[in-house]
């Protein structure tokens, strides 16, 4: 198989008849998978749960325990969005950049969630237990390396 191009989506354009433009909408592979990062860290968000008092992250709830209250307000407003970009299409009969309607929608609501919840200052502080374990274990690996590294030095002496 042989790939010419970026990977995307086609979406049939609403066009009058007799017009010779391109018949399609097109949605890059960018415009899913940005934005659909941004969201699967709302969902980590949802998981790990906020500390009301330090910021970042609380021990871990089990999956069946949790509200995934970020992760759907993220859902919802990838879905506004991109409902915004094609709106836009139509309505300028050009195509637009997604993204210019996806990322302020994902933005404004999790900072709306946040907002409303009173977690706005621990959302904005938070970082996934996930990324804190691999920190560690990079920051162990380092001082493991350096240890090889300095044995090695001194062997040589």
């Amino acid at each position: 198989m042989n790939l010419s191009g970026a990977p995307q989506f086609l979406f049939a354009a609403g066009r009058e008849a007799g017009d010779t433009r391109y018949p399609f909408s097109v949605l890059g592979l960018g415009d899913v998978v940005v934005p659909g990062a941004f969201v699967s860290l709302l969902r980590q968000v949802d998981i790990d749960g906020l500390e009301a008092d330090t910021g970042g992250a609380k021990p871990a709830a089990k999956t069946s325990e949790v509200d995934f209250v970020y992760f759907y307000a993220g859902v919802g407003a990838y879905a506004a969005g991109l409902a915004a970009t094609f709106v836009a299409n139509y309505v300028t009969k050009a195509g637009q950049p997604a993204l210019v309607y996806i990322v302020p929608s994902l933005l404004l609501t999790a900072v709306a969630t946040a907002a409303s919840r009173g977690e706005l200052p621990q959302l904005l502080a938070y970082k996934s237990q996930r990324a804190e374990a691999a920190k560690v274990k990079r920051d162990e690996m380092k001082a493991e390396w350096k240890a090889k590294k300095e044995e090695a030095q001194a062997g040589k002496e």
